[in-house]
């Protein structure tokens, strides 16, 4: 098979792989501090009150709205890549498209109906089983030889279709994507938890 001749120069410079690169640093640095708050409220309660102050104060029950604008965005961008700039999709492209396309229904019909409970427990497996075959994405982008045969059918895994800031790529964006739904879903969890102990 020929080698595949990808337009970087282009494709650096396109405005909606910036835009969604830079968007992708943003939510991995919000990520971050969540991870960070997370590990100390273990051992402070100080932490755990900025954790709750930040599902009470900033998010104020909006957290199925956001997670479903992070799928949404991020189901329209992978039809972006393919449709309009003509990346061919990989096998492991497509196990974290059958992850994130269904969120951005479930999560939209959870957050019209106001209903977090069902929204999470019927969205909660497929942002880890996401992650996990971006994850594994990653690696075979980084380790091109574990790649598998059935990888190296069509267009192979190991293509790095974009290449933002050093280590931007298609499933570092799912990831993100990813994580950060997870995270929205779990403070979605602990705001109805806390209101069933309040009731």
């Amino acid at each position: 098979m020929p080698a595949l001749e990808l337009p970087f120069a282009a494709v650096s410079h396109n405005p909606v792989v910036v835009g969604l690169s830079v968007l992708a640093i943003a939510a991995q640095v919000v990520l971050g501090i969540l991870v960070l708050l997370a590990l100390l409220a273990l051992v402070l309660p100080t932490a755990r009150e900025l954790l709750v102050d930040v599902r009470d104060g900033w998010l104020r029950g909006k957290e199925l709205w956001l997670a479903w604008i992070v799928a949404a965005v991020a189901t329209l961008g992978s039809l972006y890549f393919s449709e309009i700039l003509h990346f061919i999709p990989c096998r492991m492209c497509w196990f974290q498209r059958i992850a994130m396309y269904p969120l951005a229904v479930v999560l939209l019909v959870g957050a019209l109906r106001r209903d977090a409970r069902s929204a999470v427990q019927f969205a909660f497996v497929f942002p880890i089983a996401g992650a996990i075959a971006s994850i594994y994405h990653i690696y075979i982008e980084n380790n091109p030889g574990a790649e598998s045969a059935s990888c190296k059918v069509g267009v192979p895994c190991s293509v790095k279709w974009i290449d933002q800031f050093g280590y931007i790529t298609i499933p570092t964006l799912c990831l993100t994507a990813f994580a950060l739904i997870g995270a929205l879903l779990a403070f979605a969890w602990s705001r109805r938890e806390a209101a069933a102990a309040t009731a």
